[in-house]
């Protein structure tokens, strides 16, 4: 293609993808520049274009630059190292160029040649010479040059290589580029045509702050003089002067946090206080917010006084009579400020405070701060207060609910400094006086509702010892005016609340009452409710159904269940009436709800004595089961939608199961007097998937499994009554269906059986189980022989459900399965390797990942598990790993996972796989008599599959994993290959045109 055609086809690409096209179109013109990025014809065109300065071609400038930029990043390999006129390209370009995004560009691309043309010596002192006379370009350029000294991501360059190129651009030529900002400083005062502003020497010294230590950069007058008159002089004759400005004194007090003696500090203070006695006069006047204070002011002031804080918290813990002033002020910035973005900047400065003021040594320091903090929580209960009008949009609602939960981690803050009376007293106070002055709750709701909140958040930090405040506080939400948003907060309150009432009874009853009458709306009464009185009487409240106030209804059994399980003591007496209310309000709440009530009565069932458990039990259990065969009646006729119903009724048997443990801790101590109770509930679902037909129905049986699992964990060895039953139901589930679930339900049985350390389990009884396991993995392997491997991604659930039962197989039958040889441990990592990189769901390859190590692990000396009966692992299983797993299938496994690395693998699950990778490397290196050549050839032979990869690249990857291994340096290992993925990731798969 001729150079003409290609920039005309450049410029439409670049001009369809800011245009109203279709998305379709904008992914092709996308699609052909990345390409054009990558390819070796765009150096010369990129050149062409950019030594053409019409400035109608601006942003065909600016796009070339950025391709020079990348190119520079990760193809100079393309030039064959023929690198000089690249170099005196691009300082000629620079000369000719003033768009401050093409220069920009074309800065970061010297940068990073210089930081890679490791052959051009004195790179920095040839571009100073260069550039000399364009003193702005050169302030762009040294600007830039340190921050792209930070990443050796960016580069192709060995660890060694980069950190001896730095010091050569950097440390060699500090001194020099501090001289030159403080000439500049010269020029700017003497001269307005010097093409140098205010802001690009604060920028560039900005940039330049972390090269020198901070008491000899606080020496250099005329540069700190800049900083502080920038900062003086505000926002008002140039906001990007002012950010210029905040933006280097942050960066200076931030280095001041190692600064090595107070009096620094103490200078750096009353420069602070200084500009704050300028820029915000009347900050600390008890006033309310000054709507003239100009936001880049408050924003500036408030990123500097943050920083500060930050830097000398350990000071300002010290020393309150010095620092009260200035943590006055950042208190005002919090409570002052309505732009809660700006608020948020002093958070971790409250917490890191709060951090050292709880400690011993700082208890005079806590009680000279606490006022401090007391207002602060009424600053914070302000600002947590909902508009009077309306959202200006969903997405400013959200985003407002977010900065509340994060205003309530600060609330916890301030009653952990202030104590739990004092820091109550305040939401007391508050719901004291809006209650007073409410004439109409509906329209100053919000003035109770934000107390309420803070309540809440509060709660973690109040000690069960309270005695003062809460009784007051739960009195008054127990008699608030009734309003949807305030009876709402008000049940979360006591729902949060409800450990420290199992230790204050006296308080229970009033709260449940309002919980039940919770369920009580506006619409025509259903049923009545009863609640416990103290004299064990019911005292009725009318149900009534409004979908309107389903929050509420949702809330109120939310905090049911809390108060079942956390006072199910003192609950235990009152179990029917408890049931009764659920049967009342059963057919008026949703299922969500439903769950809930069923989990918190689940604890009060559980603390029956031995000889009402039972009774207790029945009667909601046999409530369920009549409840499901009347629907599976139904589902016969129509399955949907009375297969989800039924699904939900199962549900609720997990619920109830959620607390309910063994009386003893195994069947040899007594017998479980919920046992026959549990084999009734078996046996339906037994009929129910068997003899109705539900084992085909995928809904149905999801829900059976899991509340299989459930009763295996909860009263593990004393189901050996059903477990032969269930296991059939397993095997002959899975052998007809081939859904995972079967699967992941077997894996419970292993857990509990397999564990004959825990529990009292004959070898017959784990040998059986093993035989039981052992079939259901033979049968997904011979469907995974015949499944398609180009659609595995269907499949994923499944493969994850197996492997999920492999981890428990591996860590409860170790023995049989390493020495199942290719019988069962190479089927697995067959599947493992073929698998691994072709699932796009990120559970379903992390539990591949993680359980191909737990077998790798098993090569070593060291058991990976905790056992009493294995101190070493038996040179017979470590031959079988070695021998099945990494003599064998070494190569196929490194394949894949360096593949699944640079493919499908997400970034956080890279140290999973690098882990096993470097496992594996160990253990070949150790079967070779040390000698690490065959990790290399695994390696190449993965690399080859990946292709544009230079021989550079390679080699470096390569040096990395031979030496570390030669050396036992794992860690190089490790590293190497990490660095070789985000190298690969950045250079051929990530996005260039970001």
């Amino acid at each position: 293609m001729s150079a003409a055609n290609r920039l005309v086809d450049l410029q439409a690409a670049l001009q369809c993808i800011s245009s109203n096209a279709t998305q379709d179109d904008k992914n092709k013109a996308l699609h052909y520049l990345e390409q054009f990025q990558r390819s070796t014809e765009a150096w010369s065109v990129c050149h062409d274009v950019l030594i053409n300065t019409d400035a109608q071609l601006l942003e065909l400038h600016i796009f070339a630059a950025q391709t020079l930029r990348n190119k520079i990043t990760y193809d100079l390999s393309q030039l064959d190292n023929n690198l000089m006129d690249l170099k005196n390209s691009l300082l000629q370009l620079l000369t000719v160029h003033s768009q401050k995004l093409v220069v920009t560009q074309l800065s970061i691309a010297l940068a990073r040649l210089a930081i890679q043309f490791l052959d051009w010596k004195d790179p920095v002192i040839e571009i100073i010479n260069v550039l000399n006379p364009y003193p702005s370009v050169l302030l762009g350029f040294l600007r830039i040059l340190p921050e792209e000294t930070l990443d050796i991501g960016s580069t192709p360059l060995t660890q060694d290589e980069f950190n001896s190129r730095i010091h050569e651009l950097i440390d060699s030529i500090a001194e020099d580029v501090l001289k030159f900002l403080i000439t500049c400083t010269t020029l700017l005062k003497q001269s307005t045509n010097s093409g140098i502003s205010m802001e690009l020497i604060l920028r560039c010294l900005n940039s330049w702050s972390f090269e020198f230590p901070i008491e000899e950069l606080l020496t250099v007058e005329p540069l700190i003089s800049l900083v502080f008159e920038s900062l003086l002089n505000g926002a008002h004759d140039s906001s990007d002067i002012f950010d210029a400005a905040v933006d280097c004194l942050c960066v200076i007090l931030r280095e001041s946090r190692d600064a090595p003696n107070e009096s620094l500090v103490m200078a750096l203070y009353e420069q602070l206080m200084n500009i704050q006695r300028k820029l915000l006069p009347n900050i600390l006047l008890n006033t309310t917010t000054d709507e003239d204070i100009d936001e880049d002011i408050l924003d500036g002031l408030t990123r500097i006084f943050v920083e500060a804080g930050e830097a000398w918290i350990v000071f300002i813990s010290k020393s309150p009579q010095v620092f009260n002033q200035m943590v006055t002020v950042l208190l005002m910035l919090a409570c002052k400020n309505q732009d809660l973005d700006i608020v948020s900047y002093t958070f971790p400065f409250w917490f890191n405070l709060k951090q050292n003021l709880v400690l011993a040594r700082y208890k005079e320091s806590q009680i000279a701060y606490t006022p401090i903090f007391v207002q602060l929580i009424n600053g914070i209960i302000t600002h947590l207060q909902y508009p009077i009008d309306q959202f200006e949009s969903k997405e400013t609602e959200d985003k407002f609910k977010e900065f509340r939960y994060h205003m309530g981690d600060v609330l916890k803050d301030c009653t952990a400094v202030v104590g739990p009376k004092e820091a109550l007293a305040q939401p007391l106070t508050r719901i004291n006086m809006a209650l007073k002055n409410t004439t109409n709750i509906n329209s100053n709701w919000q003035q109770l509702e934000a107390p309420l909140f803070s309540l809440r958040t509060m709660a973690q930090e109040v000690p069960l010892s309270e005695s003062t405040q809460l009784p007051q506080i739960f009195k008054i939400l127990c008699n608030l005016p009734e309003h949807p948003k305030i009876r709402y907060a008000a049940t979360l309150v006591l729902g949060r609340y409800t450990e420290w009432t199992s230790k204050h009874p006296e308080m229970l009853e009033m709260q449940l009452q309002y919980i039940f009458n919770g369920f009580q709306v506006t619409s025509a009464p259903v049923s009545s409710a009863p609640s416990p009185s103290s004299s064990g009487t019911v005292s009725p409240s009318p149900i009534i159904s409004n979908k309107a106030n389903s929050d509420i209804i949702t809330a109120s059994s939310h905090a049911l269940m809390y108060f079942c399980s956390d006072c199910s003591k003192l609950l235990s007496g009152y179990i029917d009436q408890l049931i009764d209310f659920y049967f009342n309000v059963e057919n008026v709440i949703d299922i969500e709800s439903q769950f809930e009530l069923c989990q918190g009565l689940s604890a009060v069932i559980n603390s029956q004595p031995s000889d009402k458990i039972v009774e207790v039990f029945n009667k909601l259990s046999m409530r369920n089961l009549n409840k499901l065969n009347e629907l599976v009646i139904k589902w016969k006729q129509s399955p949907s939608p009375y297969n989800v119903q039924i699904s939900d009724v199962i549900d609720l048997f997990y619920a109830l199961f959620e607390e309910l443990k063994p009386r003893f801790e195994y069947p040899q101590q007594g017998m479980e007097p919920l046992l026959p109770s549990i084999e009734n509930v078996w046996n339906n679902l037994k009929i129910l998937l068997i003899d109705q037909g539900a084992l085909q129905d995928e809904m149905i049986v999801e829900r059976v499994t899991k509340f299989l699992r459930r009763l295996f964990e909860k009263f593990h060895v004393f189901c050996e009554p059903i477990l032969g039953s269930v296991a059939e139901m397993l095997v002959q589930g899975y052998a007809n269906t081939g859904y995972g679930t079967f699967l992941w339900c077997s894996g419970s049985i292993i857990v509990v059986f397999g564990d004959d350390e825990s529990f009292p389990v004959s070898k017959e009884l784990k040998d059986a189980v093993w035989q039981f396991a052992l079939s259901q993995c033979n049968t997904f392997i011979l469907n995974f022989e015949k499944m398609d491997k180009s659609r595995l991604n269907d499949y994923y659930e499944l493969i994850m459900d197996f492997f999920a039962m492999i981890s428990d197989l591996v860590m409860f039958y170790p023995q049989d399965f390493i020495l199942s040889g290719g019988l069962l441990l190479g089927n697995v990592v067959d599947v493992a390797v073929i698998s691994v990189n072709k699932l796009e769901n990120y559970d379903a390859y992390v539990s591949i990942l993680r359980c191909l190590d737990d077998i790798i692990s098993w090569g070593f000396n060291t058991p990976p598990i905790s056992t009493v009966s294995l101190e070493f692992v038996p040179n017979e299983w470590r031959q079988a790993i070695v021998d099945e797993v990494i003599i064998k299938r070494g190569s196929q496994i490194i394949d894949s996972l360096i593949i699944g690395l640079v493919t499908t693998f997400d970034s956080d699950s890279h140290s999973d796989a690098i882990s096993c990778i470097v496992k594996c490397f160990k253990l070949a290196t150790e079967a070779n008599n040390g000698n690490a050549n065959i990790c290399n050839e695994w390696v190449c032979q993965a690399i080859d599959k990946l292709g544009q990869v230079t021989v550079k690249e390679r080699d470096n990857l390569n040096n990395a994993i031979y030496t570390g291994l030669t050396q036992r340096d794992y860690r190089k290992v490790r590293e190497g290959v990490r660095a070789f993925v985000e190298w690969y990731l950045r250079k051929t798969v990530s996005s260039r045109m970001e």
